[in-house]
């Protein structure tokens, strides 16, 4: 059978390729896929894309591959949905919002997008920039977890991926170690890129979904990095996202997560009213200004935390000058907070010679 993602009308097998009511692409879902053949490396898709290799734990709808572009010879990731499984409307929904996200965004440390379309069965796919080198998750499931210097460079190379994001009206909402792709950099060094968009929220779309948890209790996005915010009242901004960085900057430095329930209600609970367990219970060795800069993005009141990924940014890189001896980052924000007040009122001071000025000059 046919079903079409957006109205969801279903049409039995024949000659259609597009939704009458919408005219969207129908997906073959059910009995009819069954006995085709899954995709394997050696196969081709829409003719131009020869498969290589699967790529596992990669965020997102669909199935991942490491795959060359025919005509151009060059590798790619090949993101498509499964065309020999059922998938769901909101899958495909998920995709067309990664698709639309990814065209949005440009910056160095972004994955970029090569190209679009649709595969045989009308599944559709996404070329993305292949960047060498596994997730932040896969290194932090080999090791157990990540050194400082890594951690760091993570932070900071994400933090102006969200920053372009932030300015492009883009929240991420899934930000996890597997959504931080780490790779060489020619000439030494890493370079670590955000990717896994698929749930994506364009600020000011009336018609998105503004909330994490839906009214049958669905829960979007990844709970062990959700926003108390966002749990307990559905806010999304750039905060939250921040908010996830944090947890997942924490998981990696610690190899464990700063809230430990099992079941999901404890989960989310521990997120609204508990207290992150101290990472020096962890380990040792992180700077204190490294420690404070991670409890300020995992501030419970989101009016404690960072109000832009450029701001929190900035104390990060204030945190490593100062290295060890940083004693707390709330002072930067305190001088940054005095220039202003220092700047307001020199403007109001000016302001009130010059009609001082005016007024005496009437007299």
């Amino acid at each position: 059978m046919l079903i079409c993602p957006l109205c969801e009308r279903v049409y039995p097998g024949g000659s259609l390729d597009r939704c009458p009511e919408d005219g969207s692409p129908l997906y073959v879902v059910g009995d009819d896929v069954a006995a085709r053949k899954a995709l394997t490396p050696g196969d081709q898709v829409a003719g131009k894309y020869e498969l290589l290799e699967e790529i596992t734990h990669r965020t997102g709808a669909g199935r991942t591959f490491r795959a060359r572009q025919i005509q151009l010879e060059r590798e790619v990731e090949l993101r498509l949905l499964p065309e020999n499984t059922i998938v769901k409307p909101a899958d495909h929904a998920r995709f067309r919002r990664e698709v639309e996200t990814w065209g949005k965004l440009r910056n160095d440390h972004l994955v970029r997008l090569y190209d679009s379309g649709f595969a045989e069965g009308n599944a559709p796919y996404m070329a993305l920039e292949y960047v060498g080198g596994g997730s932040a998750g896969d290194q932090l499931r080999q090791s157990g977890r990540l050194s400082i210097d890594l951690v760091r460079t993570c932070a900071r190379h994400v933090l102006r991926a969200l920053d372009a994001a932030h300015r492009a009206n883009v929240l991420h909402r899934d930000i996890t170690p597997d959504a931080i792709i780490i790779s060489s950099r020619i000439g030494g060094g890493v370079a670590c890129r955000l990717t896994g968009f698929g749930l994506a929220k364009h600020l000011g779309d009336d018609d998105d979904d503004p909330t994490a948890i839906t009214m049958t209790g669905q829960v979007v996005g990844s709970p062990a990095y959700m926003a108390p915010e966002t749990i307990m009242r559905g806010i999304l901004d750039p905060k939250t996202d921040l908010y996830a960085l944090g947890v997942t900057l924490y998981e990696l430095l610690a190899g464990a997560r700063p809230f430990p329930g099992q079941s999901l209600a404890e989960l989310l609970a521990e997120h609204v009213r508990g207290v992150p367990i101290p990472i020096v219970q962890h380990r040792t060795d992180v700077p204190p200004g490294f420690r404070i800069f991670l409890e300020q993005m995992m501030a419970r009141e989101p009016e404690r935390r960072f109000q832009s990924a450029e701001q929190a940014l900035e104390s990060l890189e204030f945190a490593s000058e100062q290295g060890e001896h940083t004693p707390s980052i709330h002072i930067r924000l305190k001088r940054d907070e005095a220039k202003k007040r220092e700047r307001m009122l020199m403007a109001m001071m000016v302001v009130a010679t010059i009609v001082a000025t005016v007024l005496l000059a009437m007299l």
